[in-house]
């Protein structure tokens, strides 16, 4: 009789998740489920309104000063100068993985509980500040704000030790050979550039790819270093 029961009562459960009452609760729970999962989205919302708000308030205060139209800082360079679109493919290559190197350190160093957060987060932030440098050229245009170049790249030059020495024992178990060797070709960069004008001086391409060639090591060492540190925080599998 038990078993006859418990039959007529997962038909008459079955029953009434097939019928229109059933399928409406089943949708209105689903909904309400999805309406709640965006809750956790509300302040990443007013996040991206304040950015956005941030950029282009940026934006009209340029048009502003230069009285340009705010057109030119929305569109692609080459399209407004009607150039190739291959033009400085390479140079927008380096700022995508720089970039890129910045933002992955940044979100390993979220993930750490130890010293290690604090230097992957210097790595992220000089990797951000070099791929700004590199987008908005500003070493070059240092002088608008009364300064020397000398004392943007002392100021990367200060970020990179901070970045060492926060962390001496961890920076020594990590393949900083990758580092240097960036490093190396950023400075051999560097001084191709400062060097003056005239017969003796290297062809401008030369600088260039030396920077492209440091980029790629740059983001192997904080992608490896990121990659690690986030290993080590995950669960041992037993």
């Amino acid at each position: 009789m038990r078993g006859h029961g418990n039959v007529a009562l997962q038909g008459s459960v079955g029953e009434r998740a097939g019928s229109p009452q059933g399928q409406k609760a089943t949708v209105a729970h689903f909904v309400r489920d999805m309406l709640y999962a965006q809750r956790s989205g509300i302040p990443w919302a007013v996040l991206a309104l304040v950015l956005a708000a941030v950029l282009l308030g940026a934006a009209y205060y340029v048009t502003a000063v230069t009285g340009r139209s705010i057109d030119v800082l929305l569109r692609d360079a080459n399209a407004i100068a009607q150039q190739p679109n291959y033009f400085g493919a390479l140079d927008h290559a380096e700022v995508l993985l720089m970039g890129g190197a910045g933002w992955i350190s940044l979100f390993a160093a979220t993930l750490q509980r130890d010293r290690s957060a604090l230097f992957l987060g210097l790595g992220g932030l000089l990797s951000l500040l070099l791929a700004l440098d590199n987008l908005y050229m500003l070493h070059e245009s240092s002088w608008r704000l009364h300064l020397n170049e000398k004392i943007v790249f002392g100021f990367y030059g200060l970020l990179l030790a901070l970045l060492v020495v926060t962390d001496l024992r961890r920076f020594l178990n990590t393949p900083f050979v990758l580092l240097g060797i960036a490093t190396f070709l950023f400075m051999v960069a560097v001084l191709i550039d400062a060097l003056p004008l005239g017969s003796m001086r290297a062809p401008a391409w030369l600088e260039d790819c030396l920077e492209l060639v440091g980029v790629c090591f740059w983001i192997a060492y904080f992608v490896k270093c990121s990659r690690d540190a986030i290993l080590e925080r995950l669960p041992e599998k037993r």
